[in-house]
């Protein structure tokens, strides 16, 4: 009778312990998946399955100063360049947003071990009388780069160009190019920690990557690509233009570039062509985000993303008001689930 009476009990704990043991394994499963781990993995693999490359590296393509209407001083990445270059995509219209970032973590000098420069970099306004306003902030704050071409959506490709061409010329000794869009709150201290297990690597172009995208063929869409200008299939792997990274030493070669592939009008899908060009291979990371809007929540923005898009002049403020001075902000349970709790809570604010 003592026995079967402990039977029970142990068939309980037995199933209470595979239950638990079930859950934790489609939790981690989930975290994994949702986290974008297994395009991490993924990415690894593209050197052998899609490698690209294999042609002579060309000259840079580089700009004049003749080329820019406004530009920082010479100085600006002398006598040291900084080891981690900003370069926040801006138009000219949006004041606010520049000053939001100067106020927050684009006016930051160091990350980690890094020593950190952000400026910005636009086009020409359409309308004449805001120029004078952008030569008065560009007097007082010595951070803009404005290309001489209007400012539109179809000439991003160049104003990526652009900014790109003076990074190489004017701080060719920066170790990483982040390209950002002014929407976006950066973690600095976050990307340094990221970014300094990447050094030993020669060329790095990492970023959300986006898989077998095809040309958009309605010409009524902004991302229209005729099949005159792109007649292949889907793209290569590319990352997305919301921000993206690249070690110094891949600049010059993807500025090498342009000169053999289609000047695309769709910006990330024309650095991804190049990328692909000169055989520098994309490499995945979940955590810099530049698509989906994440509600401001200190464990998300401090400890868990990289990047987060579409965040407002007010929310950079108030977030950045919240995560600094930076220290670890995210409970146990909150770092256990980490990309996944940031992405339910992404999904929570959307409904």
């Amino acid at each position: 009778m003592m026995i079967l009476s402990v039977w029970p009990k142990r068939c309980y704990r037995s199933r209470l312990l595979w239950g638990l043991l079930s859950t934790m394994m489609v939790l981690l499963t989930l975290r994994f998946l949702i986290s974008g781990g297994h395009e991490e993995l993924l990415s690894h693999s593209l050197p052998y399955f899609m490698p690209g490359g294999g042609h002579p590296i060309s000259p840079p393509l580089l700009p004049s100063s003749d080329d820019f209407l406004l530009l920082p001083t010479p100085k600006a990445c002398s006598p040291r360049a900084p080891s981690l270059l900003v370069l926040v995509v801006s138009t000219p219209h949006h004041a606010t947003q520049r000053q939001a970032i100067r106020s927050t973590w684009g006016g930051a000098h160091w990350a980690g071990k890094f020593m950190v420069r952000t400026f910005f970099a636009l086009g020409l306004p359409r309308e004449p009388s805001l120029q004078s306003v952008l030569e008065r902030e560009a007097a007082e704050h010595h951070d803009l780069v404005q290309g001489r071409f209007l400012d539109t959506y179809g000439n991003l490709t160049l104003k990526t160009l652009s900014l790109m061409g003076w990074a190489a010329t004017h701080c060719p000794g920066a170790l990483f190019l982040v390209k950002v869009d002014d929407d976006i709150f950066l973690n600095l201290p976050g990307l340094a920690e990221e970014l300094e297990h990447r050094t030993t690597l020669t060329f790095t172009y990492l970023g959300q990557i986006h898989w077998r995208v095809w040309p958009n063929r309605d010409s009524r869409s902004r991302h229209y690509i005729p099949a005159s200008l792109y007649p292949a299939g889907h793209f290569p792997p590319y990352c997305g233009g919301g921000v993206y990274v690249l070690s110094g030493a891949a600049v010059p070669v993807l500025l090498g570039a342009p000169r053999h592939v289609p000047l695309v009008p769709v910006e990330d899908i024309f650095v991804g062509l190049c990328a692909h060009w000169a055989g520098i291979v994309p490499q995945h990371l979940a955590r810099l985000t530049g698509g989906a809007y994440f509600p401001p929540d200190r464990c998300c923005y401090q400890g868990v993303l990289l990047s987060v898009h579409k965040v407002t002049p007010v929310e950079m403020a108030a977030v950045w008001d919240s995560t600094t001075p930076y220290k670890e902000t995210c409970q146990v349970w909150q770092w256990a689930l980490g990309y996944l709790r940031c992405k339910a809570l992404a999904w929570m604010a959307a409904l």
